[in-house]
């Protein structure tokens, strides 16, 4: 069993108890460049097993080594992200994947520091509020108007109109904090907290917007999250789709998948950092995407 980090000597990298790691990270500055690059990525390759020392060795004195360190833990996080995708995308077609663990990778990788145990609680507590004004057998109308009321007007969650290519519009952590969303990330949120209530609504990826509908009825409502949850009647969301140019087809109004709801999230974050010249956040996200795709 290895021993927990620890360090008397500040300057130094602490003692991890990992005799290679402990190797490993006092080379991270040695003067050669083909041996930190070496040690890099022997580190990046040992990934969650190197990590808790990595963070342990952030602090020492030695500014050289500290920015190395943060160089190798920059880069092993987006690769311990991408093997959690890997194992999300091994459910079975047949069946549809965890949507609050996919925002939550999402949400790491453009905030490290995020915690999806307070993403967890923060919708708990939603839901347990909004609970008792769910009525038992209500109409999909009542339903929509009790969550719709619930967030955009009691609690205060809008549609970013101002800023609606900040990246973290599609980060949960800053949709939750902020109160503020696109389309798809405001739509994500009425979806797990229906989710928690056995609400019967879902997602509906129209092209150029996403909505929500309710399924209770024979006919579905439809609600625009980011317009404050309007209602929208189908001829509505028909009227949207034609004004983006595009020809409006009936299974555009069909629910998609909780898959296809993170490989959209995750096109979105790509456009946005291509448009700004991020090309390394875009190439990892489109690996994101990719691992998803493959078992679409």
């Amino acid at each position: 069993m290895k021993n927990s980090p620890s360090s008397n000597n500040p300057k130094t990298a602490p003692e991890s108890g990992n005799a290679e790691i402990d190797s490993l990270i006092r080379l991270l500055d040695d003067r050669d460049a083909f041996v930190r690059e070496r040690v890099q990525a022997r580190l990046i390759e040992l990934g969650g097993e190197a990590l808790p020392f990595l963070e342990e060795a952030r602090s020492v004195e030695n500014l050289a080594l500290r920015a190395e360190i943060a160089q190798v833990l920059k880069r092993i996080e987006p690769r311990l992200i991408e093997q959690e995708f890997e194992a999300l995308a091994q459910i079975p077609v047949s069946e549809d994947l965890d949507l609050e663990r996919g925002v939550c990778l999402i949400m790491r990788y453009g905030h490290p520091d995020a915690d999806p145990v307070q993403v967890e609680e923060i919708l708990d507590n939603l839901a347990a509020d909004l609970a008792p004004r769910i009525r038992v057998q209500a109409r999909a109308s009542e339903l929509v108007r009790a969550l719709t009321d619930f967030l955009f007007h009691e609690k205060g969650f809008h549609g970013n109109k101002t800023d609606y290519f900040n990246p973290s519009n599609s980060y949960f952590d800053t949709v939750l904090s902020e109160r503020t969303g696109i389309p798809i990330t405001l739509s994500v949120l009425c979806i797990l907290i229906g989710q928690r209530l056995d609400l019967p609504i879902s997602g509906v990826g129209l092209p150029g917007h996403f909505v929500v509908r309710c399924d209770t009825d024979k006919d579905p409502v439809f609600f625009d999250p980011f317009n404050d949850g309007r209602i929208v009647t189908p001829a509505g969301c028909e009227e949207m789709v034609k004004g983006f140019g595009i020809q409006f087809e009936k299974n555009f109004l069909l629910p998609v998948t909780n898959r296809e709801i993170l490989i959209r999230m995750l096109h979105n974050l790509i456009m946005i950092y291509n448009r700004t010249n991020d090309t390394d956040k875009a190439e990892q996200l489109t690996e994101y995407s990719r691992i998803l795709m493959q078992r679409k």
